[in-house]
């Protein structure tokens, strides 16, 4: 081929580089980590995993908690201490919601004429007393401050006690709880409140912890130890995703469990 200048054109050949063989040991090792990721893929393909998905309070966790009492590791020590100071909580969370709607449901007379009608009975205070001790401590928080530095031997000898894993929240209401256990035993009882319960779907109260409001002394003694109901109702956000493996019948079950709040 000539160019304009009259010169012919020089032609490159690139001769291609000798092959170069990897070590023994490196083939080896790749063959290695080969087989492992095949071996890994197929015991993967082998496993049903389920992700619990759905809105806030729509019982994932539920199922979550339900599946592992059935199929998992027993509950240790920590999570039934976990989810003691969760059901305190609860209760607590419950009877602030209960009494705000008392109090905008215009019931506070009615409270205040079942409480003089049953002014005999052997309770230390009335309906009305109890209610307005909560609503200074739980709603309009002008009730004195806990004071932490000084326990009785009931709360030291409380076997729940605190739980880290429960949040500072949580513990607080369960502080809360114990403090006030008996109004909100009292409370809870009256009629008015019955009332007030009847119309709770405007409270987002959740409809299972009635359980917790009808064993109130059982759950403020010091002995408490969280039943298997009281595990399953128990409230507590799912902050993280958490997962649990089980093997039923022989098949690999991995399940994850997610926040389901914007929030979470």
């Amino acid at each position: 081929m000539v160019l304009c200048g009259g010169k012919k054109s020089q032609t490159h050949v690139v001769q291609p580089s000798p092959a170069v063989e990897a070590p023994p040991q490196a083939s080896a090792d790749s063959r290695s980590i080969d087989h492992q990721l095949e071996k890994m893929r197929q015991e993967d393909s082998g496993k049903i995993k389920i992700l619990l998905l759905g809105a806030g309070e729509s019982g994932k966790s539920t199922i979550f908690k339900q599946m592992r009492i059935l199929y998992g590791e027993e509950l240790s020590d920590d999570d039934l201490r976990l989810y003691g100071v969760v059901a305190r909580s609860n209760i607590v969370v419950a009877m602030r919601k209960l009494c705000n709607h008392l109090r905008e449901l215009g019931l506070e007379e009615e409270l205040d004429r079942e409480s003089r009608e049953n002014a005999d009975f052997d309770d230390e205070m009335t309906c009305l007393q109890a209610y307005d001790g909560l609503v200074a401590r739980l709603i309009d928080f002008t009730a004195p401050a806990l004071d932490g530095s000084l326990k009785s031997s009931e709360e030291e000898e409380d076997w729940v006690g605190q739980s880290p894993r429960a949040g500072l929240a949580n513990n607080e209401d369960a502080k809360i709880f114990l403090a006030h256990h008996e109004s909100i035993r009292i409370l809870w009882q009256s009629k008015t409140m019955k009332k007030v319960w009847k119309k709770r779907s405007a409270t987002n109260v959740i409809d299972s912890h009635k359980e917790y409001l009808n064993d109130i002394p059982r759950i403020a003694s010091p002995n408490y130890r969280p039943t298997t109901l009281d595990v399953i109702i128990a409230r507590i956000r799912s902050t993280q995703v958490v997962q649990e493996r089980y093997r039923i019948d022989g098949i690999d079950f991995e399940m994850y469990d997610v926040g389901g709040q914007r929030s979470e």
